[in-house]
């Protein structure tokens, strides 16, 4: 629920809520276009939102002219109180579009999103470097970072992190993501991307980014034929014709400009330990434009690349030339397995030993203190209740732990 006080946004009854002086709450109802047009705009706080964005958002499917629009604002304003003249909640940028001025803030959180805030330890330092490149990237200096470490050290839940505090931070960045796969991934030019940018084309306001590829990408514009009709999709069939990779790869780097000077771009790319080798090319030439953009790349990969892989080569000269930055994992240390411990259990003491026993058999692996943990509830060994750990381990029982969980595959 989207709060601007003294409203409260309602999606599941499709309402407004006013607070009175006396505490209570009066449900304001909306029509459900004049309710879309609010809420369109209350997500999207601080920013433009152009006439024809707006238009294309809650009338998708009908030809809409803007008078139409402005009477949906008429009627949002009119149950906000608010004056056009002076606005508290929409202002009008004349000719352009509508933006929503009002501090807007969602009080529900939910349980997920708690644990994950919870329990992401000794990667605070790390978040911090990733929202400065982050600020980097929106002064029009373009960022290139590859978050790297061994397998479950805990790469992805950084980079959910990131992308939900960066979305939340700045309402206005454009998000993308794409993940190569074992065995396909790195047959499929470009697959990683194409997964993003398909992502990118089922936003609202994808009618923008439609245009962008026509008349820069077309070759990958033709990859999406659902947003064609069929004479356009023959058109574009015809035109593109013996394209090469080399005309895809330069296509798409200046799509992926245009983009980003229109709004922030943030690209995230995982697990380019199987990469094809198209996508490796276009994050090279990414890195080495030299023109102003706001767009960042956050890819992930392992350390364990082998020594051929074309990854390694272009990281390796990227970070040569200073175009990239690399962020390297790391393991727990004992105080950090402690400190993850203790966000699992917010509600009592740790018992005694427990965190040394933890890092001894799992080497500050999360996600083998993850297993380890599971593996010590079902043995009975711990109990895990209300928020609370508890412990019985006799030292005995330590010894032998890490005997049992090898034997049971755990490590």
């Amino acid at each position: 629920m989207k709060e601007f006080p003294p409203f409260k946004l309602d999606a599941l009854n499709q309402c407004l809520w006013r607070s009175t002086d006396s505490g209570a709450e009066d449900r304001l109802m909306l029509t459900p276009k004049a309710y879309a047009v609010l809420s369109y705009l209350a997500e999207r706080p601080s920013r433009l939102v152009t006439q024809r964005e707006l238009i294309e958002a809650v009338w998708p499917d009908v030809v809409v002219q803007p008078e139409v629009l402005k009477t949906q604002i008429l009627d949002v304003r009119r149950v906000l109180g608010d004056d056009a003249k002076n606005p508290r909640f929409i202002e009008t940028l004349h000719r352009r579009g509508y933006r929503f001025i009002a501090p807007v803030r969602d009080p529900a959180t939910t349980e997920a999103e708690v644990s994950a805030q919870t329990n992401l330890v000794a990667r605070d330092q790390t978040l911090h470097t990733l929202h400065d490149y982050l600020r980097t990237a929106l002064k029009d200096r373009r960022q290139i970072i590859f978050v790297t470490g061994e397998p479950g050290i805990g790469k992805t839940t950084l980079v959910d992190e990131f992308q939900r505090q960066a979305t939340n931070t700045h309402s206005s960045i454009r998000t993308a993501r794409g993940q190569c796969i074992e065995g396909y991934g790195g047959t499929e030019p470009f697959y990683p991307i194409l997964e993003a940018l398909g992502q990118l084309l089922r936003e609202p306001s994808r009618a923008e980014l439609v245009r962008i590829l026509e008349s820069q990408a077309p070759t990958w514009l033709v990859q999406f034929p659902a947003l064609l009709t069929r004479r356009r999709r023959e058109t574009l069939q015809r035109e593109i014709l013996g394209a090469t990779r080399e005309r895809m790869l330069r296509e798409i780097s200046v799509a992926l400009e245009s983009i980003a000077a229109k709004t922030p771009l943030l690209l995230v790319l995982e697990d380019l330990q199987w990469v094809d080798h198209s996508t490796v090319d276009l994050i090279a030439a990414l890195a080495r434009r030299r023109e102003p953009s706001r767009f960042m790349l956050l890819a992930t990969h392992r350390v364990d690349i082998p020594a051929g892989h074309p990854l390694r080569a272009i990281t390796q000269e990227l970070v040569t030339h200073q175009l990239c930055h690399e962020i390297d994992l790391q393991r727990f240390t004992q105080l950090e397995v402690a400190e993850y411990l203790a966000a699992d259990s917010p509600r009592s003491e740790l018992p005694e030993g427990l965190s040394e026993v933890v890092h001894r058999h799992t080497e500050g692996n999360p996600l083998f203190i993850v297993a380890l943990l599971e593996h010590l509830t079902r043995r009975g060994l711990i109990s895990r209740e209300n928020g609370a750990i508890g412990i019985d381990l006799t030292r005995e029982q330590s010894l032998m732990l890490g005997e049992i969980l090898i034997k049971a595959g755990q490590l």
